[in-house]
């Protein structure tokens, strides 16, 4: 009885003092989260979370710190963790359903926003997740409908208006989408949605200019320098004017070309579709043949249903005067082409597309593509693309295998910091040429760098290099190209 009692006494004493450390290393955890020191906190969280496993709010802030970090896999399961301590604490629901929603689940995350809305209606937080679960998921008028439920109860509520004023934004209705990103900003000036909305939008209506120019060379020994100007401006309700002019200075061992031309076009964005079609023409003069003056012609119809879903199919009709020797040849062509993108869960993205060209000099070229992105933690990447291409014929001056197989891994990092912002990258893999080619190692590098200021205003420089033959229109093995262009709002 003795012996009972004293080890009951022993087992106490040690459970307490157990619990004050485990408190202690609570306190110290808190303290950092509120104070913005996350990585402070996560290590005190992991700490309690070694003594007790099913602490609640260790897990939910580790589960919130790992969605930050775009880990939703790894942060719904400490989340889940949490709600199985505490099933009824609405933060965690609420927590829950918006990390779902980052992850793509957008059906369970408004299952989630529907059970938390059927206990407490008409909560503003859920009522704004709901809503944005609804844009994401490509429901415009759901999306719509759940921001004015909460503006009807807070006509101020700043969140609401900046994700309705989206919602307008998206239908191609960016005067409304002004005046949303205003009364948002009207009532907190200090809202980030806000801000960045009518950053988007001012940057829609803006009338705008841009100048650029460009260097390309290859190891034929072709040589390019173009220059081109052009220039926006919209004409009210998603119907919007732009036009471009170019020269472009071409030569290789044996001649010289140049070429003037430009086009003038319309885009008009009515709802989740885009249609553009521009005209022009281009002027070509090779030093070893005669003068011509070429029709272009070009048009694209794009489909946004969602944010992160797209696709699109386009017409051009052009000649074909990318290096001098082929200038003198008085080729022109057609093409056909279709393309998507979708963003399958947070960084994931996939991208292909396929078309047809026509020449007329009688040759047809099939082709497709696709490549997938996964963004990494720090801004890293990695990814994979490949691209197919297969003449009719073998044309007389240009690159034209039988069959063309490319396969490459990706990875780089994209550069953010404030007006600044870039992307650097490169791959490595291999190509076939033609059909009874045997496989050679394909690799490419590539830079680009830009900064931002005002409103629609920023600065890029680029460069690339390449051992990929298909990068060349002679199918040479050295490809490079460099340029600079600045785009100013007015």
């Amino acid at each position: 009885m003795r012996r009972t009692c004293f080890l009951s006494l022993v087992g106490l004493a040690c459970a307490g003092w157990m619990a004050v450390p485990l408190a202690a290393q609570q306190r110290e955890g808190d303290e950092a989260w509120n104070h913005g020191r996350h990585d402070e906190a996560r290590a005190a969280y992991e700490r309690v979370l070694a003594a007790d496993s099913t602490a609640f709010r260790a897990n939910l802030r580790i589960g919130v710190m790992l969605s930050w970090q775009g880990k939703q896999d790894s942060a719904l399961v400490f989340i889940a963790r949490a709600r199985r301590s505490e099933p009824a604490d609405l933060e965690a629901r609420l927590i829950e359903a918006k990390v779902m929603a980052w992850k793509g689940r957008h059906a369970d995350a408004l299952v989630r926003y529907d059970s938390v809305l059927a206990e407490h209606p008409g909560l503003a937080e859920a009522e704004l997740g709901r809503a944005r679960t609804s844009a994401w998921r490509g429901d415009l008028g759901g999306a719509e409908r759940g921001y004015r439920a909460v503006l009807a109860a807070d006509p101020r509520n700043p969140d609401a208006l900046a994700g309705l004023g989206y919602v307008y934004h998206w239908q191609g209705r960016d005067g409304p989408a002004e005046r949303m990103a205003n009364a948002a900003l009207a009532a907190d000036s200090t809202n980030q949605a806000g801000r960045e909305l009518r950053n988007v939008v001012h940057a829609a209506l803006r009338a705008s200019t841009e100048v650029s120019a460009n260097w390309s060379n290859d190891s034929d020994r072709n040589t390019s320098f173009w220059q081109t100007l052009g220039a926006s401006a919209p004409l009210g309700a998603g119907l919007r004017l732009f036009g471009n002019v170019g020269a472009l200075e071409a030569s290789d061992p044996v001649r010289d070309a140049s070429r003037v031309g430009g086009e003038a076009g319309l885009s008009w964005a009515v709802g989740d579709l885009q249609l553009t079609a521009a005209a022009g023409a281009r002027r070509l003069s090779p030093d070893t043949a005669a003068r011509r003056t070429a029709a272009t012609y070009r048009g694209r119809a794009s489909w946004r249903p969602v944010p992160r879903f797209g696709v699109s199919v386009g017409y051009a009709r052009y000649p074909f005067d990318e290096i001098a020797s082929l200038m003198e040849r008085g080729l022109d062509l057609e093409s056909v082409d279709a393309g998507l993108d979708a963003t399958l869960a947070r960084g994931l993205s996939i991208y292909g597309g396929g078309g047809g060209v026509w020449f007329s000099d009688g040759n047809h070229r099939t082709n497709a593509s696709a490549g997938i992105t996964q963004s990494l933690p720090k801004r890293f990447f990695v990814g994979a693309y490949g691209r197919t291409l297969a003449y009719e014929r073998r044309g007389l001056g240009y690159f034209s295998p039988d069959r063309f197989r490319l396969l490459e891994g990706l990875a780089g990092y994209n550069l953010e910091d404030g007006q600044w912002d870039g992307r650097f990258g490169g791959g490595l893999g291999a190509q076939q040429i033609g059909r009874d080619g045997v496989a050679q190692s394909e690799w490419h590098l590539e830079a680009r760098i830009g900064r931002r200021w005002g409103t629609g205003n920023r600065f890029d420089v680029f460069g690339a290099v390449t051992n990929s033959a298909v990068s060349s229109t002679s199918g040479a093995f050295r490809y490079r190209t460099a340029g600079v262009s600045v785009r100013l709002g007015l």
